[in-house]
């Protein structure tokens, strides 16, 4: 009987090992498939779409687009007039009316950067007084640009017309 037991822990020792073996297997099976050059080829491919450098000057003028996402009245309007009557080194331009987002649920203020430069984004979240988190990146389809430079979707979080009371610095 001692014999059968030493076997089933022999057994039992050995099956660890044969699972490791073939993970082991399974990954250089997965180097050889995707290789080394085309995985860098993606990894370039990512950096370069994505890439955002932080010594990007901002723009003398930013064009903005601003939409209501919170559904309170006149609070796109109040947010843009705010914004285009600011003064200092970037100028905010509106070339079209504010409009109403797709939804009236947005709970947080979104700014849409449709442009690879990061800066004029920053500066529209700066003057509204959010932080750079707020920031997401939508770039235009390949070989289309965008007339417009930043997107600001107004969510809930700034839902008091009261604070986009037009000032000059």
């Amino acid at each position: 009987m001692a014999g059968k037991a030493s076997r089933k822990r022999k057994g039992r020792r050995v099956l660890p090992v044969v699972l490791l073996a073939l993970a082991a297997g399974s990954l250089v099976v997965l180097a050889v498939v995707y290789s080394p050059e085309w995985v860098h080829e993606e990894g370039m491919e990512v950096i370069r779409v994505f890439h955002i450098p932080d010594s990007t000057p901002p723009p003398d003028t930013v064009f903005i687009q601003v939409k209501n996402g919170a559904g309170v009245a006149d609070l796109a309007m109040k947010a843009q007039n705010f914004l285009e009557t600011r003064s200092g080194d970037v100028v905010f331009h509106a070339p079209g009316p504010p409009l109403n987002a797709p939804e009236m649920d947005y709970d947080i203020t979104i700014i849409l950067s449709h442009d690879t430069s990061y800066a004029a984004a920053t500066r529209v979240a700066g003057a509204l007084g959010l932080g750079d988190s707020s920031v997401v990146m939508l770039l235009p389809p390949d070989g289309a640009e965008s007339l417009i430079d930043v997107t600001v979707i107004l969510g809930r979080d700034r839902d008091d017309p009261a604070c986009f009371i037009p000032y000059r610095d």
